[in-house]
């Protein structure tokens, strides 16, 4: 069975991809750990052997785990844990190979004991441990007016939601809110409610909606728009999810 865990910034994929992937690039920080034995990845036109790669936003990259089980996290790069990443992780770099010394923090039974136990605040802690990650500014109690903003994308998630209309649930200027709503959810608001879209895209897909029926439940312009943003996003199209629902268990921790 494969796992997909989907989190407001951060997508864990556990489990294994029947198919090679081509030279693709993802607009999302990427993480990709081989649980047993290794990946192949493609550098000056060579293949190599890697046990674990992190993958700067929109770096071209080819990667053959076809069959091996891995581990793989795809991490919004304007998210606070997007930002850690990218300025105490990569540090400029395009590409940050590991090797199995440097993995110890991401023990794969911690993570399937988590898994298994749905203990998904332990899974998140191991996750942002691993990268070292110490958030400053989220707060676990979140301000009134942020809930009211949550509670709005909520219900009107299958229409347009402009800043403005945000604007008026919380009676503040249009800079305060995307800073505090930064602040206290970790990403920006634009970011967020792509991310709920997705989210309501993949649980209506493994309740059985049809792909068309997906995308207008969660708010999206037509099928093809939500195909192209799920790609970029996720690195797979919901079709192939929809055929594999049997196969691929999708939790949404809150």
């Amino acid at each position: 069975m494969n796992h997909l865990i989907f989190w407001n910034d951060l997508i864990l994929f556990i489990g294994s991809n029947p198919r090679a992937v081509r030279e693709h690039s993802h607009p999302v920080v990427q993480f990709v750990m081989a649980t047993e034995g290794f990946f192949l990845s493609k550098i000056n036109e060579d293949w190599i052997e890697k046990k674990a790669m992190l993958i700067s936003p929109n770096h071209h990259h080819e990667c053959d785990a076809q069959n091996i089980p891995i581990t793989s996290m795809d991490i919004d790069p304007d998210s606070s844990l997007g930002e850690w990443i990218m300025e105490h992780q990569l540090k400029n770099k395009t590409v940050l190979s590991y090797h199995q010394e440097d993995l110890s923090l991401l023990n794969i039974n911690n993570l399937l004991t988590h898994l298994e136990n749905k203990n998904w605040e332990a899974l998140r802690k191991l996750i942002e441990a691993f990268f070292g990650y110490r958030p400053h500014n989220l707060s676990s109690e979140k301000d009134d007016r942020i809930k009211n903003v949550l509670n709005y994308i909520s219900a009107n998630i299958e229409n347009h939601i402009s800043t403005k209309d945000l604007m008026s649930v919380t009676h503040l200027s249009e800079s305060r809110l995307l800073h505090l709503f930064k602040e206290q959810m970790g990403l920006p608001i634009r970011n967020y409610i792509l991310w709920f879209r997705l989210k309501i895209v993949l649980q209506q897909i493994i309740t059985g909606k049809s792909l068309t029926e997906a995308a207008h439940f969660a708010g999206f312009s037509d099928q093809a728009h939500m195909t192209r943003t799920c790609v970029k996003m996720i690195g797979v199209p919901p079709s192939l999810i929809s055929k594999n629902s049997k196969f691929i268990q999708v939790n949404f921790p809150q």
